[in-house]
């Protein structure tokens, strides 16, 4: 979502000493969702979008840690699950701290290492905007309006067109080149629309890795 910055225009007091009232400003509720790809006719087709090794993936597993024992204690940790408000996402996961999730300058949609708030300079925290699905079904959206950005990527491991798995998710913006994709080739990655389902449990992982 793109951050709303109101210009406020202040009234002069009519008679010296009148105060001015302060503006309320309105807080979002984050949401919780998983995300899946739509791109017909393509390998990743409504695959889910999971978090692995700081960057986001189609075809790699989730990848969490918990250093709770016993591990019964611990959140299922097989599922990537967002949560998005107020213009900025985040991993929705226990780790003090939380993750935050961000677009690199040159398109990789990351996340922060879990008791780090490390952001590489120039990257985008804010811009993300997402309306949830509903329980009968319907899926909503995820989109991010930053860095020039023109909709999400995946850039597949490998040259194919039937099987590139794992594919990493990146944003198309401008400083996007050859040399930050896996396969070394930016054509070679399938623009698609992340989709929203909704989640209403408890947080799905301790923290990501």
């Amino acid at each position: 979502m793109l951050a709303a910055t109101s210009l406020f225009l202040s009234l002069l007091p009519l008679a010296l000493g009148s105060p001015i009232a302060p503006r309320e400003t309105t807080q979002e509720t984050p949401i919780q969702f998983g995300i899946i790809a739509a791109r017909s006719a393509s390998p990743v087709h409504l695959q889910s979008v999971n978090a692995n090794g700081q960057a986001f993936w189609i075809g790699k597993d989730t990848a969490t840690y918990c250093p709770l024992n016993p591990a019964s204690q611990c959140p299922p940790g097989n599922l990537t699950v967002f949560a998005a408000g107020n213009g900025g996402a985040s991993l929705y996961d226990v780790v003090p701290g939380g993750q935050q999730i961000y677009v690199a300058p040159n398109g990789k949609l990351s996340y922060t290492q879990a008791h780090s708030g490390y952001i590489p300079p120039g990257s985008a925290v804010q811009t993300f905007n997402a309306t949830k699905g509903t329980v009968n079904g319907q899926l909503g959206s995820f989109t991010f309006k930053g860095l020039g950005g023109s909709g999400f990527l995946a850039c597949p491991s490998k040259k194919s067109k039937t099987n590139g798995y794992p594919y990493q998710v990146f944003v198309d913006v401008a400083a996007l080149s050859d040399k930050d994709v896996p396969s070394g080739c930016k054509k070679d990655c399938l623009g698609f629309s992340a989709l929203t389902a909704p989640y209403d449990g408890q947080p799905a992982a301790w923290q990501y890795t």
